[in-house]
């Protein structure tokens, strides 16, 4: 088996080191996009919330005057 240096294992050190630092600053603007996601998914999720009940409060609004339009005509 080979020796290694202590001056080699540095040197690996440091180009591992400055590999990571590249990875690091291609991936955060990909990173900072699935935050970004992740925040319009949870507006999105209470928009669904709010339209459910909007939806429910829509469709007996609509079936009442269908209903009074129904009366009123006859």
């Amino acid at each position: 088996m080979e020796e290694v240096s202590h001056r080699e294992i540095y040197d690996r050190l440091v180009r591992v080191e400055s590999k990571v630092d590249r990875v690091e600053e291609n991936t955060k603007d990909i990173v900072s996009a699935f935050n970004a996601a992740r925040g319009a998914f949870t507006v999105l999720e209470w928009i669904a919330k709010a339209a459910k009940p909007l939806i429910v409060i829509g469709t007996l609004i609509g079936g009442v005057w269908a209903i009074l339009t129904q009366i009123k005509f006859k």
